[in-house]
């Protein structure tokens, strides 16, 4: 019985530091933000899952999608460009193929078609994809401020820059300001993507440090944000979306994040028209919705208020499942926690289970 015991408290310790990991790995994987150089280009999943994932119903898709789908209106995505094959998208250059998947993702996060439960939330927007990264996903600031200024040429006034820079390279400011002076809104990942904690630098990051950006932070099925700089917060951990060759994969950082803001932003006018990119800002962030972690994207609120600063229907949040998804560290902390607890009551339990017994055929009594 002893040994029974030491047997699976052992699994138990197995379980808690390795076999979450390895549930996870049965579920979608996460897609890299990055590639090492030579690396292969990132292969389909090829799962999917079998309802529509937590983000959907946290910012109420099914209310706004009976009053705006995004029609007419298009997004240009700054990343490592777009699986064309995945997404029907415009492209310039090379963006129409995408050997990381990051801007698969981005994009199918803002313009995907329902799909078994898989839709981004301004299913009817069109996307233009820009690569503001070189093939294995490293950003520039060059390759930004490239992307931007053939975002203006090709007039599309909302831009969601998924790739992220420490320096505030001077160039790079200015692509921003010709940006904004065009009447563009950009909204830009206030961080990278989160794998581990020491992976995660403190910023700023850019161009979503720079004056005029509306930039955005991610969140949790948990309620918790990321640790960087936003001014906005939205769902961006833990997200669900079409990865290369269509399979399903999770994203976690600010560029997913950014990309449901720019969904909002896109519902928005088409719905209201030729608002201004300063009004869009404004009612993004002003009918935000105040959190401990800050202010999170309320896009109902937004796009049904009168005026950007209230009066207007809300989101009402469901209640979010969230099942084992790929190593992303503040969750994987929290799950340890709670398998570590339950690992030392099954223990105790199982002790308590052996000596007992045998200490009351040995006469023992408590206090002698």
């Amino acid at each position: 019985m002893r040994r029974h015991l030491t047997v699976a408290c052992a699994t138990l310790t197995l379980l808690a530091n390795g076999g979450l990991a390895a549930a996870q790995d049965t579920e979608l994987p996460q897609i890299p933000q990055t590639l090492r150089a030579g690396q292969p280009c990132t292969a389909s999943s090829g799962k999917k899952v079998p309802s529509a994932p937590w983000q959907l119903p946290y910012l109420g898709a099914d209310r706004l999608w009976s009053l705006s789908t995004g029609a007419g209106v298009t997004v240009a995505v700054v990343d490592t460009g777009v699986d064309k094959s995945v997404l029907p998208a415009d492209a310039a250059g090379e963006a129409g193929t995408d050997c990381v998947g990051h801007g698969t993702v981005v994009a199918s996060l803002i313009a995907a078609r329902p799909d078994g439960g898989i839709s981004g939330l301004a299913p009817d927007a069109r996307v233009l994809a820009l690569r503001g990264t070189d093939k294995f996903g490293a950003a520039t600031a060059a390759g930004i401020a490239g992307a931007l200024d053939e975002a203006v040429a090709a007039g599309v006034r909302i831009i969601c820059v998924a790739a992220a820079v420490t320096e505030a390279d001077p160039a790079l400011r200015q692509a921003v300001d010709r940006a904004i002076a065009a009447g563009a809104l950009i909204v830009a990942a206030a961080g990278r993507d989160l794998t581990t904690a020491r992976d995660v630098q403190p910023g700023p990051y850019y161009p979503a440090a720079f004056p005029g950006v509306l930039a955005v932070t991610a969140l949790g099925p948990d309620g918790k944000t990321t640790p960087a700089r936003g001014t906005l917060a939205a769902p961006g951990n833990l997200v669900v979306g079409k990865g290369p060759g269509g399979g399903q994969v999770v994203g976690a950082g600010p560029a997913f994040a950014a990309a449901h803001v720019a969904a909002a932003a896109a519902l928005i006018r088409s719905y209201r028209g030729e608002v201004t990119a300063a009004d869009l800002a404004r009612r993004l962030r002003d009918t935000a919705s105040p959190q401990a972690g800050g202010p999170v994207l309320d896009p109902l609120a937004a796009l049904t208020s009168a005026s950007p600063s209230g009066g207007a229907a809300t989101v009402r949040r469901e209640p979010v499942a969230v099942v084992p998804l790929p190593d992303v560290a503040p969750v994987r902390q929290s799950a340890f926690a709670v398998v570590g607890g339950v690992l030392l009551a099954v223990c105790l339990l199982g002790a308590a289970a052996v000596v007992m017994p045998r200490g009351r055929r040995r006469g023992w009594r408590a206090g002698r």
